[in-house]
């Protein structure tokens, strides 16, 4: 079981390193960006690299076909991107949430609440922490200055009337402890250190900075844990074999991303959309694998 693992350990002891440094020390917004970017380049974008070792057919015909899948989903979230953004991002946002949830408990239910309140968890806390940045990001990811113009305005005088209340922070934080007596109830101790750790760590940081570190530390490794898991036993390679197996799409990833920065530049709206385009699809190849993990673990 994960939280029972050496690497929820050693998440558990980085975060409490990290959480002292940072508030000991204050760091400028270039080491933050620098320390951020060796983490995405090395964890956080090849931690979806290898989604083609989990298909069906492990033929080259096979291979066709799931990157024609693949890369179709990914463009015809760009069309919903194109034609009704705030929906697309709506849909992100659900997406996500369970897709962190389930990679943290390693639960396949699509019901299962501790899952989706985790997630729900650690994306809106620390929008809520810094509403006025978040809502700025939101702006320009749903105008016409993005490089998805949406066809149509979206009227987002909700949005920007929203005032993040302290109260729905803590009314979430309680429903998500509850649900771990309720439903982890033996295991609920590790659970509830790192979301005590976590929380405390979205508390000291800047957005951005805090988000892409939890990302990194806690979802990408776990799930790049789970997957290394998964080939080992299904394809009886060895971890060696897993992370070349990463190599070429990784490559292929941060090459991309580099051409694009180089051309455009960074600009975070358009970087999180690019985000969602790939997250669609690596969420769907990744409810499979836990699936197929689960029938494992009934069938053994």
């Amino acid at each position: 079981m994960y939280h029972q693992s050496k690497l929820f350990q050693t998440q558990i002891a980085l975060q409490l390193i990290l959480i002292v440094i940072v508030y000991l020390f204050s760091f400028a917004v270039d080491v933050q960006a620098i320390f951020c970017g060796i983490l995405l380049c090395t964890v956080g974008i090849p931690h979806g690299s290898n989604d083609h070792l989990y298909r069906p057919d492990k033929s080259n015909f096979g291979m066709l076909k799931f990157l024609g899948i693949y890369l179709g989903t990914m463009f015809l979230y760009l069309g919903l991107w194109w034609i009704a953004p705030l929906l697309a991002l709506i849909l992100f946002f659900v997406i996500s949430f369970h897709h962190f949830g389930q990679s943290n408990f390693e639960n396949e239910s699509l019901r299962y609440l501790p899952s989706w309140l985790w997630g729900i968890w650690v994306l809106v806390f620390p929008v809520l922490l810094h509403w006025n940045e978040a809502v700025a990001i939101f702006r320009q990811m749903l105008s016409s200055n993005s490089l998805f113009t949406p066809s149509s305005f979206v009227d987002q005088s909700a949005i920007a009337g929203f005032n993040w209340p302290l109260s729905a922070m803590i009314a979430l934080g309680v429903l998500y402890l509850l649900s771990l007596v309720v439903y982890e109830r033996q295991n609920s101790i590790h659970y509830i250190i790192q979301f005590v750790l976590i929380t405390v760590w979205y508390l000291i940081t800047p957005l951005l900075f805090g988000f892409i570190i939890f990302f990194c530390l806690w979802h990408a490794l776990q799930s790049m844990r789970h997957q290394a898991i998964y080939f080992k036993q299904s394809a009886g390679g060895t971890l060696l074999e897993f992370l070349k197996a990463m190599l070429p799409f990784s490559l292929l990833a941060l090459l991309s991303f580099g051409v694009y920065v180089y051309f455009r530049g960074f600009q975070i709206a358009e970087a999180f959309i690019l985000l969602s385009m790939i997250t669609l699809p690596h969420v769907l190849v990744m409810h499979r694998l836990y699936h197929k993990t689960s029938e494992q673990k009934a069938s053994s």
